[in-house]
């Protein structure tokens, strides 16, 4: 079988989403089991991290404009990870700080890589429209299985093995690196980001604070459902069933977004997606039962995939091919970082007063998205200029 580009970007996509399941599903519960952290802490440490994601994602990817550039700046920053876990490991009850600090810099180090990873697809995909959802599909997969699988093993053995099985799955991202052919093929020049100029640009603005804040209000849902639901008696194996139908929904959004055009209702689908994610996180927090929970999580291909897919839609149709990757980092600085970790911490704390209260917090936050789309921009029929 011929080895394509498209078959470069699903291995590429499997393995960084195999990395994004451990860190996202069960660093948490490996932080508070294993290494007996507080939530609060918890929270405040992944709070941190959002917030000067912002400077870790401009100031590592503004300069690098070829494929070249993007794989050795990865490969470099997966070394120094697999590196501070090795060293974390000789300590074999570390005091808090030494457990706080190494995962800050494993967090801080990983986070540019998604926004390099999108776009190595943006710069080899030679169309979008018709591609994008289908090969961001096997990223889905891959954390739909990864949670699964992964919820079985620590279920059935240890959450011990977390750090083991981090490392295997790092091995396998870097071999889907060096996969990747150097050819760019999605500009011809190399010209500097322009940031100043990016800002200019109203629409974008406004499409990422309101797309930021409906993907931030996963917050709680990242960072503590799965300590939340193991406090009202479900296993690990539920729990990454309960995330892997979410990410289920996402696969199927994904299959067919690419058949609609996303343009003819564009500022529409963002206001979709808010309000769907306010009822997400309302039901949420009234529902403690799986098989109820199993049709709340179908919702996630609206509060995450949707909104993923719009401003993904505008970077690749409206923004320069030298803005496209900084434009990139800023999304994700913002959606996964400050606006995320501002919620994260709120959510952190709430377990004070009541163990759900912070999902009806998140729904209040997705409510604001959808105020603010009626102020700014939600016109019936909106069409990006062309």
């Amino acid at each position: 079988m011929n080895f394509t580009n498209n078959h470069r970007i699903i291995f590429l996509y499997s393995t960084i989403f195999i990395l994004i399941s451990l860190i996202t599903v069960y660093l948490p519960v490996w932080l508070h089991d294993v290494r007996d952290l507080s939530l609060e802490k918890i929270g405040i440490l992944i709070g941190i991290i959002g917030f000067l994601k912002v400077f870790s994602n401009y100031f590592i990817t503004k300069n690098i404009k070829t494929i070249k550039g993007k794989k050795l700046v990865i490969i470099f920053i997966s070394l120094l990870i697999a590196i501070i876990f090795i060293v974390n490991s000789f300590f074999k009850n570390p005091q808090s700080w030494i457990i706080i600090t190494s995962v800050f810099f494993i967090l801080i180090l990983f986070s540019p890589i998604l926004p390099l990873v999108e776009n190595i697809n943006v710069s080899l995909n030679k169309n979008f429209h018709t591609s994008y959802g289908k090969l961001r599909i096997s990223g889905s997969i891959s954390f739909c299985l990864a949670a699964i699988f992964f919820g079985f093993i620590v279920n059935k053995y240890s959450t011990n093995y977390l750090p083991i099985i981090f490392m295997f799955s790092l091995g396998f991202f870097l071999w889907s690196i060096f996969l990747i052919p150097e050819k760019d093929f999605s500009q011809k020049k190399f010209l500097k980001s322009n940031m100043i100029e990016l800002c200019k640009d109203k629409d974008l603005v406004l499409i990422l604070l309101s797309c930021s804040i409906i993907l931030a209000s996963h917050a709680m849902y990242y960072s503590f459902s799965a300590i939340y639901w193991k406090s009202s008696n479900m296993n690990l194996f539920q729990i990454g069933f309960l995330w892997s139908w979410g990410v289920l929904a996402e696969i199927i959004f994904f299959l067919f977004i690419d058949k609609i055009k996303i343009k003819n209702f564009f500022f529409l689908g963002i206001f979709f997606a808010g309000f769907i994610a306010m009822i997400r996180w309302f039901l949420t927090f009234l529902f403690n039962s799986f098989f109820v929970l199993i049709f709340i999580q179908s919702l996630h291909a609206f509060t995450f995939g949707l909104a993923h897919y719009l401003v993904m839609y505008y970077i690749y149709t409206k923004v320069d091919a030298n803005n496209k990757l900084i434009a990139q980092s800023f999304y994700h600085a913002l959606s996964s970082g400050v606006i995320m970790t501002t919620f994260t911490i709120i959510a952190g704390f709430s377990f004070k007063y009541n163990n759900g209260v912070g999902f009806l917090l998140m729904a209040a936050f997705s409510f604001f998205s959808i105020i603010l789309i009626f102020l700014r921009g939600f016109i019936i029929g909106y069409e990006i200029k062309k």
